[in-house]
């Protein structure tokens, strides 16, 4: 077995067997369960039937049009004969609230509402219910149920993106993508706070317990920092294929409660390939920044200090989420895919809502090439560094001790 291997197959056991990384892997799972749970129960509360007594409405019409479908959901419309008996059964407690529709109401469409509580707007059920009261009526006998069922409910919107050839376009957003793509970004960041701090959790105890002089007297700094985030890596990615597991089981389970979501959640193929490609290299890119900063730092307090840099970079896109769903193709989205320590994030989610392929392409490049940069350069910083000990080298130091190797 080659050293990679042996150090590799110990990172990697050492991660799983980590009670953080078992709580953490659990955590997303149970939550996500708990979440399904109290759907259903709501749900139940709200399948219960409604013991409450319907809204009394009292109206006074004054067009005598107005005498039919008084039954709306949550709301009886009763007619009056004149104002001042509105208002006297109003204050016996007979009505709640009563309408006066006056003789030009064809003309105007002013309805007068009284009530005895002040409020900013007339609630959800008794505007939709006043609505159908009056279309009904003044349809009534003017046109079929169907129509009269079409005006009530006059359109159901379905957006389509066409691209440049007047064809649909590849990315056509929508919430099952958005999904996807918020959950490939959550497990992204989730992953980097996990795996990739354990990375420099492990490199900083290392150092300071003097660990270190006892391993590179084995290995070489390079097989140690491959083997350590290959085998951490490994470890995210079996975290992250939980995951994923386990919201398909749940998924499953929520479909015989919910509806079809997973019928709703009919995601491309090519999308999940992209969305797991900038999840590797992001993962890859972020775990070997980590182990640069493990090598420079003396302990764990300056390595999570200087992780933060590392951290916010991954995360800014997410702070950001609602310009770049909104922004489409513009300048901002374009730098921030291009960008290597922002892309990861960026692409995935922009990848719920249409981006172009050359955009795809060119940020995998970019990122690939940065990573491979990056690991040459943490790899001169795992020589020099691993075994220096005491104060944490300032960035001067840090770039003078590079140029003389």
């Amino acid at each position: 077995m080659s050293k990679y291997s042996i150090v590799l197959k110990h990172e990697f056991m050492s991660t799983i067997k980590r009670k953080g990384f078992v709580i953490t892997s659990l955590a997303l799972p149970v939550i996500g369960l708990v979440g399904i749970l109290v759907g259903m129960l709501i749900q139940n509360i709200n399948a219960q039937p409604d013991t409450s007594e319907p809204l009394q409405v009292g109206y006074v019409d004054n067009t005598g049009i107005f005498s039919g479908y008084q039954d709306q959901p949550g709301v009886v419309l009763v007619p009056q004969t004149d104002s001042q008996t509105a208002v006297d059964n109003m204050l016996s407690g007979e009505l709640d609230e009563f309408l006066i529709i006056p003789e030009d109401y064809i003309n105007t469409g002013i309805i007068q509402r009284f009530t005895m509580q002040a409020e900013t707007n007339p609630g959800g059920d008794i505007t939709y219910a006043i609505s159908n009261f009056l279309t009904s009526n003044l349809l009534d006998g003017k046109v079929d149920t169907d129509i009269l069922s079409r005006v009530q409910n006059p359109f159901a919107l379905i957006s389509t993106v066409i691209d440049e050839t007047g064809q649909p376009a590849p990315g056509q957003g929508g919430i099952p993508n958005y999904i996807v793509s918020y959950l490939f970004g959550i497990l992204l960041l989730m992953s980097i706070f996990t795996a990739s701090g354990y990375l420099l959790q492990g490199l900083s105890e290392e150092k300071e317990n003097r660990i270190m002089e006892v391993l590179l007297s084995s290995v070489t700094t390079r097989e140690l920092m491959t083997g350590k985030i290959i085998g951490l890596g490994l470890a995210g990615l079996i975290q992250v294929a939980f995951w994923l597991v386990c919201a398909w089981g749940l998924v499953k389970f929520a479909t015989n409660t919910f509806g079809d979501i997973l019928g709703a959640l009919s995601i491309p193929a090519d999308m999940i390939i992209v969305c797991l490609v900038f999840f590797i290299l992001g993962y890859f890119l972020y775990a070997i920044m980590m182990a640069a900063i493990g090598a420079v730092t003396s302990n764990v307090r300056d390595g999570q200090q200087l992780s933060v840099i590392v951290t916010m970079s991954a995360a800014f896109p997410f702070y950001i989420m609602p310009f770049i769903l909104d922004g489409g193709d513009n300048l901002l989205n374009q730098i921030l895919s291009l960008f290597p320590l922002t892309s990861p994030l960026t692409i995935i989610m922009r990848m719920g809502i249409g981006i172009p392929v050359w955009e795809i392409v060119l940020a995998a490049i970019l990122l690939a090439l940065t990573i491979w940069f990056f690991f040459g350069l943490a790899a001169k910083l795992f020589r020099i560094f691993l075994l220096m000990y005491g104060k944490t080298p300032s960035i001067k130091e840090i770039m003078h001790l590079i140029r003389q190797t």
